[in-house]
């Protein structure tokens, strides 16, 4: 009897909000089937997947983005030219569409790209970016954020 297995599309929920795994692998420890996971692969992956995230960000995911960089409140406040009181008002949204200005939002996806210094056509990203703060000004994905790992 196999002690792994691999489950195609598994909603995990390790960094506060659901991240759909496409090829989740699970470990047999003691009877018990576990996830095993690399959480610092994960969470890189998904902070490359936000910036482009079609929907609006959730409050959890706005924490994790502040975590991920190590900031507190008041320096990703400080960041995006606001107060740390309107940073501690989106994360209580929690898995709710966080009430953020969407120009605001397009600061903070911006600053996730900088920060990463992976985009070599930052323009384009830009530009998108601004015809799709339409589309996420109103809306709330219901479906978990899908990266591959």
């Amino acid at each position: 009897m196999s002690n792994s297995k691999k489950k195609k599309n598994y909603v995990y929920n390790g960094l506060g909000f659901p991240i759909l795994l496409k090829e989740a692998e699970f470990r047999k420890i003691r009877g018990e089937w576990l996830l095993k996971v690399d959480v610092k692969k994960v969470s890189d992956e998904v902070i490359r997947a936000l910036p482009t995230k079609s929907a609006g960000l959730t409050g959890a995911e706005i924490r994790f983005i502040r975590t991920y960089f190590d900031l507190s409140k008041r320096a990703l406040a400080s960041e995006l030219n606001v107060s740390h009181t309107a940073v501690n008002k989106w994360e209580s949204a929690e898995q709710d569409r966080a009430k953020i200005d969407s120009h605001i939002e397009i600061m903070l996806r911006a600053y996730i790209k900088i920060k990463l210094r992976e985009d070599k056509d930052f323009s384009n990203f830009f530009k998108g970016l601004m015809d799709e703060s339409k589309k996420f000004a109103d809306e709330l994905d219901k479906e978990p954020l899908s990266i591959a790992i």
